[in-house]
């Protein structure tokens, strides 16, 4: 032996008590195999799988301690080692108990020699509580995943640099993208440059300054809908404090956002003909004078209301006059610029904002432009309407400087081109502040009028044509105003349309002249014969006491032939239950029904029969003119032709000089009415008359 072989032995003989003491005492399991079996084992891996040392030593090898599933590796890894493909080799496995109980370990192989034959050397780690607390971490991960899956709202996250770390199902939905196809890439890879700028600059600015970012924003998903969403974006840290990245939710607000608008809209908006309302048209109004004052401008305010509007809604229904509301509204706008402002407070009010109206006489041209759409024809499911419009017109600064008392001005004008006789426009002036201070004192003072006993009937005669016989009276109602002495119905009954007491107004005239009409039938024989006729207003269809009128008369013994209701001629298109009920009511109790002032209004010629009408009375504007005018007289004849082929009589109004009454009785109408023969009188008054008349009648005979 040489001295080097030697002094190697020598080495050896002297370590082997230390390496026998390091396998034995080592944390790690070491082992030789050779031949597929143990031929060492340190105490560490007896123990580890629950043997002696002795009995791995006696026959077993590494398939015995290692799991099913992993023994086809643990075998494949030992090949490559003892056939010399893997001089060393490192895996993980799972390994397997005496007592059949499992564990994870990572092995470190080497092939070697041992006495003379091949073998290998290994170490053995047990990684059970690591792997089992990476096992914890991915189940973690996996149950964060799911939960985030079952988010609607789109989430992601990504690391410092920009890159997606990954997502949730609805973020891929909005995408139109895996996530397999997202980890990793950045914004720049998913969208177009100038939306990428965007959300790169916002993602910087959250990492410069950490925390939270939350912001609105207009996106298009994958399936080409546009919705309105909030980013909330929040940066978090890694293991080590530092910055990890951030975690992005995608709130979808546009339902929010449909429904707030909508609620906004309903606000400001006139549902029915999409006009801006009361609301938004003084908040335009405001910024209007606010424009003026800075360029010192006046602006013009249009008040426009539909004259006898209310007339087609009551009779022709509401859906009509709806329609009615949305074509005016049209031919409204068509006629206004760009920057002019038009609103429906309601009903059938409109109003228009003219701003840079220096020249206040283009104000009267829009107003007369309005005038002029307003009366032509409206075709409402075939049937052909007619209204005219009042218009109220005030200026600022001039009128007024304040939003409220312009408005009110501009109200105050239209109400006196109502009174100038309709379909036309006034400016304001000064005096008409009285005229409707005056109006409302008015209507204040009217709504204790019949509570107050305040209210008077007067009775005009009608006679009977053939031989100048009162055989009929139209009640008419006064006020008899406390400081201001006896008003006329002109003055008071719109007024009392307007506030809605026409049907008190009305039922009470009912009670007081069917009261007269009792005791001049049981005075004398020929008062009996005298009918007297009562104007009932459209709304006093609607006011639930008309057919009251029926039972009234039944409970006093008063025969139906004491009474006429007088109507307007388009409440027969009016095709609602109430008025039709009523109608029918009164032509079944027996009481007559007269059409008032006919001609004026619209034509319901197929009504006429089917509701029974027993009298038309023709207007005083066509027997105004009767001796100077051809043509009303055409009109008159034309009418008393029509009504006595239809089976009516005729009651001609107005009537007031003697060449009228014989061109009325050589037509052939049956009855007129008018100061030829008297003006309306009071009840004693009216009953002398009767007397006298009867009297007279009697000496005669």
């Amino acid at each position: 032996m040489s001295t080097s072989a030697h002094l190697e032995d020598s080495l050896m003989q002297q370590a082997a008590p230390l390496l026998k003491g390091l396998f034995s005492n080592a944390l790690i399991g070491i082992y030789v195999i050779q031949d597929g079996r143990f031929v060492f084992v340190n105490p560490r891996l007896a123990a580890l799988f629950g043997y002696t040392q002795e009995a791995l030593c006696s026959g077993m090898g590494p398939m015995d301690l290692t799991a099913p599933r992993d023994q086809p590796l643990a075998k494949r890894e030992i090949d490559r080692r003892i056939s010399g493909d893997a001089k060393a080799s490192f895996y993980s496995f799972e390994g397997m108990r005496k007592d059949g109980s499992t564990l994870d370990v990572e092995v470190f192989g080497v092939a070697t020699t041992y006495s003379g034959r091949p073998a290998i050397i290994g170490m053995l780690l047990d990684v059970s509580e690591r792997c089992q607390a990476e096992r914890a971490v991915a189940d973690q991960l996996r149950f964060i995943a799911q939960l985030l899956d079952t988010i609607p709202s789109p989430v992601f996250y990504k690391d410092s640099t920009g890159r997606y770390l990954g997502c949730n199902t609805a973020f891929e939905d909005y995408l139109g993208k895996k996530r397999t196809e997202l980890i990793g890439r950045t914004v720049y890879d998913i969208s177009p440059k100038d939306l990428a700028d965007q959300y790169f600059a916002a993602d910087k600015r959250l990492f410069d300054q950490r925390g939270t970012q939350t912001y609105e924003t207009n996106v298009v998903y994958a399936d080409g809908t546009r919705r309105d969403v909030v980013f909330y974006k929040a940066t978090f840290n890694d293991a080590r404090g530092e910055l990890g990245g951030l975690v992005g939710v995608l709130l979808d607000i546009s339902e929010r956002k449909r429904m707030e608008q909508a609620i906004w809209r309903e606000a400001n908006y006139d549902a029915l003909t999409g006009l801006p309302n009361r609301r938004l048209f003084h908040d335009r109004l405001r910024e209007e004078i606010k424009r003026a004052q800075r360029h010192g401008t006046r602006l013009a305010q249009l008040f426009i209301d539909l004259d006898r509007f209310k007339e087609i809604n009551d009779t022709l229904g509401h859906d009509l006059g709806d329609k009615l509301l949305i074509e005016a509204a049209a031919r409204i706008h068509k006629v206004l610029r760009a920057s002019d402002t038009v609103s429906r407070l309601g009903g059938d009010e409109f109003v228009v904002v003219l701003p840079d109206m220096d020249d206040k006489s283009a104000a009267a041209t829009v107003a007369q432009h309005i005038i002029d759409q307003m009366q032509m024809p409206f075709e409402l499911d075939g049937k052909l309407a007619y209204v005219s419009a009042s218009i109220g017109i005030a200026f600022y600064p001039d009128d007024s400087t304040e939003i409220d008392t312009l408005l009110s001005y501009a109200d105050q004008a239209m109400y006196a081109a109502k009174a100038q006789g309709r379909n036309g426009f006034c400016h304001f002036a000064q005096p008409m502040q009285v005229s409707a201070m005056r109006r409302l004192e008015t209507g204040n003072d009217l709504r204790h009028a019949v509570a107050d006993k305040q209210l008077v009937l007067h009775y005009q005669p009608i006679v009977d044509l053939t031989d100048n016989r009162i055989v009929k009276a139209e009640a008419l109602v006064r006020w008899q105003h406390p400081t201001r002495g006896l008003l006329g119905p002109d003055e008071f009954i719109p007024i009392a349309e307007d506030i809605g007491v026409i049907v008190d107004i009305g039922h009470w005239v009912f009670e007081q002249a069917m009261a007269m009409a009792a005791r001049w039938h049981a005075a004398t024989d020929t008062a009996q014969s005298v009918q007297i006729s009562i104007n009932m207003s459209p709304r006093q269809f609607m006011g639930g006491k008309s057919t009251e009128w029926i039972d009234y008369l039944r409970q006093h013994g008063l025969p139906a032939s004491v009474l006429a209701v007088e109507i307007t001629e388009g409440l027969l298109l009016d095709t609602r239950p109430a008025v039709i009920d009523t109608l029918l009511a009164f032509r079944d109790a027996g009481v007559q029904v007269s059409i008032d002032d006919f001609g004026t209004g619209y034509s319901a010629m197929s009504y006429l029969k089917k509701f029974d009408i027993d009298y038309l009375k023709i207007d005083r504007s066509f027997v105004r003119d009767l001796t100077t005018d051809a043509s009303d007289l055409a009109i008159a004849e034309a009418m008393i032709v029509m009504a006595h082929k239809l089976g009516m009589k005729v009651v001609a109004e107005g009537v007031e000089t003697d060449a009228q009454r014989d061109l009325l009785r050589s037509a052939g109408c049956d009855y007129a009415q008018g100061y030829l023969f008297s003006r309306p009188l009071p009840a004693d008054a009216f009953e002398i008359l009767l007397q006298t008349l009867a009297r007279d009648g009697a000496e005669t005979a």
